[in-house]
């Protein structure tokens, strides 16, 4: 049912908005059910992540983290009545930020943890879920400081600095970060432990971590979110498509960002 709507939205919101001139004369586009279809499936990745990643930066009510370069920490495992993510793990403990890496590059100083499982992961508005540092690689054995940006950072492309162990390109101007930390919330004195060791992640703007003062972002006017995806197939589509485009490196040698582009 939600996919049928869905497509029926599109359909409308295309069928609508297509127009081509042919010979000086304007002639409204009649999409196949094969085109609209393909345009969903090219498009919903990014309307899925769009939705999340506003609804975790703006949402007044759960865990949210009230705007971009902000941070959400949380000491407590997680149950059903988690809204921010579908299905949250209720065995580890989450941290969110939400990232706008447009104006500088952010940086994050973590501790090591005394967990057998902690997990860094990102994601911009493409869908493309990155772990840049996970203990099953054999992260977080010692404290490490770490750098995110993207190829629209201003001031900053890539180069080595002293201090930064390691340095992340982002696909997207604004990005997500969600680190899991199993607590072992079995062991009250390594629960406690890592309680603290959550609490010393520290965050901060390249600028800042150099000792100078952050820029001040631009303002931007982000396209409302929807309560559902479907809202956004339904009223907005194009705008916020739009606006992934002009915040989004795609890659020309990935198959899935050349069809989308296409």
């Amino acid at each position: 049912m939600k996919l049928n709507r869905i497509l029926s939205i599109a359909f409308t919101l295309f069928l609508c908005m297509c127009m081509v001139s042919v010979a000086n004369a304007q002639k409204s586009v009649k999409l196949s059910d094969k085109q609209i279809e393909d345009i969903v499936k090219r498009s919903y990745q990014y309307v899925a992540m769009y939705n999340v990643n506003q609804k975790v930066a703006f949402d007044e009510e759960g865990m949210s983290t009230k705007g971009y370069n902000k941070g959400l920490k949380n000491t407590d495992l997680l149950d059903h009545t988690a809204e921010f993510i579908a299905r949250p793990n209720n065995d580890t403990i989450y941290q969110a930020a939400m990232l706008d890496l447009r104006k500088d590059a952010v940086v994050f100083k973590f501790p090591a943890f005394d967990s057998k499982y902690v997990s860094l992961m990102t994601t911009g508005y493409d869908h493309y879920i990155e772990i840049p540092l996970s203990t099953v690689e054999g992260d977080f054995q010692e404290p490490k400081t770490v750098l995110f940006y993207t190829k629209r950072t201003e001031g900053y492309s890539g180069k080595k600095i002293e201090g930064i162990d390691e340095i992340f390109e982002m696909t997207g101007d604004f990005v997500s970060a969600t680190l899991r930390v199993m607590p072992h919330a079995n062991e009250p004195e390594r629960f406690k432990r890592i309680v603290d060791q959550i609490n010393s992640i520290k965050g901060m703007s390249l600028s800042e971590f150099l000792g100078k003062p952050a820029p001040e972002a631009d303002k931007v006017n982000f396209p409302p979110y929807g309560k559902t995806d479907a809202d956004i197939f339904e009223n907005n589509l194009l705008e916020v498509m739009q606006f992934v485009f002009n915040h989004t490196t795609f890659d020309p040698n990935n198959e899935l960002d050349r069809k989308v582009l296409a």
